[in-house]
């Protein structure tokens, strides 16, 4: 009786080895699956920070905007508002500025023939007080020396953009698909590298939508081919032109190099 006893009792145990096996053997193919998905997803990530977004240049192809900084509270004090400062706008309730309304402020700088002028986001704004035809605002979020003089126009949330560096390669051929050029570099040298902002002359009307990579390629001769030297994201685009951060590159980006979409 009790050898009977330890037979089923040692088949049971082995019973439960057999399909504790098979249990294990059956999950490593989900498990690699899941892990695989997790470094494909790991890969991704925002390809436009707040920076690149509200921070930014940009070419300003429109008329100048109505509402101003006309005055700061601190201004005996210093010139550069930083966050948390209030300051004074030209607009008030009559004009159908809100309490709470966010507003994103410009600096408009010096023209670039044949587009417009060149323009930097300083940060966002909020209005605290109204009056019948001033406001009160204070500085949300700056990014740079927003001062008296300043343009503020309407806060528009921009939506994050997933993806990854598609990095740069010659395998597109010229005109296989839109291409443009860099006009403008943010920086005093005239080259660039990777992080920095540069202005090229193709925009909402050809096509382009923030998010989207494009090459860049330089023409070192005429009678060579051209080289890939760089990836950039669009961060922003105008009507004619558009925004773009250097991701990657080997070499760096100058003035007239070509940029090409992918």
């Amino acid at each position: 009786m009790k050898k009977s006893l330890f037979s089923h009792s040692r088949i049971f145990m082995l019973a439960g080895l057999v399909l504790g096996l098979m249990f294990l053997v059956m999950s490593l193919p989900a498990q690699e699956s899941q892990v695989q998905k997790a470094r494909i997803f790991a890969e991704e990530y925002p390809l436009l920070t707040d920076t690149d977004m509200y921070c930014s240049i940009l070419i300003w192809d429109k008329g100048l905007p109505e509402v101003q900084i006309i005055g700061s509270e601190r201004e005996d004090e210093r010139a550069m508002m930083v966050d948390a400062d209030t300051f004074y706008i030209n607009k008030g309730k009559e004009d159908g500025i809100e309490i709470g309304q966010m507003f994103l402020a410009v600096d408009i700088g010096a023209p670039i023939p044949r587009w417009g002028y060149i323009a930097q986001k300083k940060g966002k704004v909020r209005v605290i007080r109204l009056e019948d035809r001033v406001s009160v605002a204070r500085v949300e979020k700056g990014c740079g020396d927003i001062r008296i003089g300043n343009y503020l126009i309407p806060f528009e949330e921009q939506p994050t953009v997933i993806g990854k560096d598609r990095g740069y390669d010659n395998n597109l051929k010229p005109g296989e698909s839109l291409e443009g050029q860099v006009i403008y570099l943010d920086t005093d040298f005239n080259i660039v590298s990777s992080g920095h902002w540069a202005l090229i002359n193709i925009g909402a009307a050809q096509g382009l939508k923030p998010g989207q990579q494009l090459t860049v390629f330089r023409h070192r001769k005429a009678n060579l081919p051209r080289e890939a030297i760089a990836n950039v994201v669009v961060i922003d685009t105008q009507v004619n032109t558009s925004t773009v951060r250097i991701m990657s590159a080997r070499e760096a980006v100058e003035k007239g190099d070509t940029v090409q979409v992918k």
